[in-house]
């Protein structure tokens, strides 16, 4: 007996990856200026820093790197990016009016 994948599950399965791809393969030079943003971890691809946050209590992952990278924090939230600010002195100056 041979077995037989249906041709249109397997093939939208195959385009959405190959679009997934491309998407992700985009040059970011084309999207204008990069801004600096504040140390943070390693990201992984398509959901950034989430696994990190998953592994544990994230009030305590968050000490942690802030611990690790200082007071402001760039993390990547799958495709957001979030800026994590722990220290007083940091969020004051944030705060303060310009």
């Amino acid at each position: 007996m041979e077995l037989q994948l249906p041709f249109f599950p397997f093939f939208f399965t195959l385009l959405l990856f190959l679009i997934l791809i491309v998407k992700h393969g985009k040059n970011p030079k084309s999207r204008g200026p990069v801004p600096k943003l504040p140390p943070g971890p390693r990201k992984l691809p398509l959901i950034g820093n989430l696994h990190q946050l998953a592994t544990g209590l994230p009030h305590h992952t968050l000490t942690d790197l802030a611990k690790k990278h200082g007071g402001i924090v760039h993390l990547k939230l799958g495709e957001v990016s979030a800026i994590v600010i722990s220290s007083p002195e940091a969020a004051k100056e944030v705060m303060e009016d310009p």
